[in-house]
This record gives C-alpha cells, structure tokens and sequence, in this order.
C-alpha cells in the first residue's frame, strides 16, 4: 500500500505538494484572490465589501456570474473519472454546474456550509456575526449555480434563498428566521439528492467534493489572517462551514468510499480530522490555533488520502 501511495504522488497537482511543505504558504497569500472564486463584480463597499442583491460581504467571492474558481479545479477538463484537472491550478473556468454533477453538488455543499456557520453562530448568540452568512449562498454562489439548479429543476432554491437573505438583517434570535433558514435547507438538500447518476456517487466524485470544500476552506483561512491574526472573521467563519460541510459530505458516503478502499478511507477521516483543528471555534481564537504553512499541509495530506478514489 505504501508503494501505491507513492506512486499516486505523481498525479496530484505540483503546487498542492509543494504546499505541503509549508514552502509556499506566503505566495499562496499574495494570490489568494486569484486563486479563489471569481466573483460577477469586484466593485463593493468600503474593505472590499459587496452589497449586491440581499446583502452581505464581497471577500474575494465563493462565486458569481464570472464562474467557478481554483476550488473546483478538481472538476475542470475531465476531472470527473477523466484525465484532466484532478489537483491542478488551472481551467476551472470550464467548470460548469450544467455538464458536472460533481461541481454542481459542491457548489450546493458550500452553500450549506454559508449556512451552517450562520446556524451555529445565531443559536450561540452571535447574531451580528451570523446574520451575513444567511446572505452568502444568495449573494456569493447563486449566480454561478443558477445554471445548474434550472437545467434539474429545481426552481424552489431561488425562492428559498432569496426570501432568506431578505430577512437576514431583521434576525434577532434564531426563532426569527427558523422557518425561512429551514425551507432553504430543505431545498438544498433536494437539490443535492436529486442528483444520482452513477458518475455523481461514485468514490471519486465524492472525494472531489470533499477536496473543493475544503480547498475554499483553507482560502478563506489564508485571506483572514493578517500578520498572524485574524483580521477577517467571516472568512474565518466561512472556512469553518465549509470544512464542516465537507465533514457531513464524506460520512454520509462513507459506504461508498469504504467498500472501495477502507484504508484510504480511514486515512481521508484522519486527515479531515487534522485539518478541523484549525477551526476549534465558530468565533476566531485571539492567535490561530494552527499556523497557516500547516492548514495548506494538512488539506495536501487529504488530497493523498482520497487519492486513491481519484486516480
């Protein structure tokens, strides 16, 4: 096994191992933007802030009208139980959420993960912090997955969404907006199991989601951090929802992954493991609890783990 695993060093991208020594950390720093989703617009409020449609920060963005970024390279020219674009940088523009299942459910994943940090933020009190993350699947990802969502049908995401973001501003406790938060989580998820081709629940379509999640994860803990501290909290928080959603994501397929290969999948529960730790909480700690050189490491060792579903 340890002679396969070597060999499957091959495949994965140059600059995900290269990360993995920590040696590149900064530089993946300075094209953070670059290397995140491209939004439909840069212009915004003051820091960088967007307020299109229902509200909520522009940092860089999760997505938009210009389409899929360095997350879903995973995705891009064949990636899909193709050739191309398994752990590279490039083409994740010809990501598409029409012609990949695989792109299209991660970018439902990370709309649940905007909510999930939402959730948990409203329910412990945090409410100022929480309200945003209401607005991100609409502001920050709609426009990129719109495609998708009505080449299925599935129409009632819009809706949900919308009303959502709308009311994000009036939510004073987590009774206020229980309701609208659940239709919008019940959606998505319909949305993401109405998908059933073979290719989309496959081991390495699953794996790929799970890699895009947590790739945007570890960019949003890049660009929060500034000279060792968190200076972003909602990129803190961002990246937390979405490690989270892809947690969720690879149990719920863990039959899958395990009858293929049940050691490779152990090894992807312990790297998910160790990438969590840089999360130990929904509000950023005062020093980051794992330095930033260690998070683009632990999510390389991921991508080892998973790699035998992916090649």
């Amino acid at each position: 096994m340890k002679n396969e695993k070597l060999k499957l060093w091959t495949g994965i991208g140059m600059a995900t191992l290269i990360a993995s020594s920590g040696a590149v950390a900064s530089e993946h720093k300075e094209k953070h933007h670059d290397d995140m989703m491209t939004s439909g617009s840069a212009e915004g409020g003051e820091g960088g802030e967007h307020h299109g449609g229902g509200g909520g920060e522009h940092h860089g963005g999760e997505g938009g009208e210009a389409g899929a970024g360095a997350a879903f390279s995973y995705f891009a020219a064949g990636g899909e139980g193709g050739e191309g674009g398994e752990g590279g940088e490039g083409g994740s523009s010809a990501v598409s959420p029409i012609a990949s299942d695989g792109a299209y459910v991660a970018m439902l994943q990370m709309m649940q993960g905007h909510l999930m940090a939402a959730r948990e933020l409203i329910k412990a009190g945090k409410v100022a912090d929480g309200r945003p993350h209401l607005t991100h699947p609409w502001v920050e990802l709609y426009g990129m997955v719109e495609p998708g969502l009505e080449s299925r049908g599935q129409n009632d995401v819009s809706e949900r969404l919308e009303l959502l973001a709308n009311q994000a501003g009036g939510v004073e406790r987590w009774s206020d907006i229980n309701k609208e938060f659940q239709a919008a989580w019940v959606a998505l998820e319909k949305a993401v199991n109405a998908v059933d081709s073979k290719n989309a629940q496959s081991a390495g379509t699953v794996s790929r989601v799970v890699l895009s999640l947590t790739k945007q994860a570890v960019l949003e803990y890049d660009e929060a951090l500034e000279e060792g501290r968190f200076v972003a909290v909602h990129e803190y928080q961002d990246g937390r929802g979405f490690v989270s959603s892809a947690r969720d994501y690879l149990d719920s397929h863990q039959a899958t992954l395990k009858k293929q290969n049940r050691e490779a999948w152990r090894d992807a529960v312990k790297a998910l493991d160790e990438l969590q730790k840089a999360w130990p909480s929904a509000v950023p700690p005062e020093q980051p609890a794992v330095p930033v050189a260690n998070v683009y490491s632990a999510q390389a060792r991921l991508e080892l783990a998973l790699a035998p579903f992916l090649y």
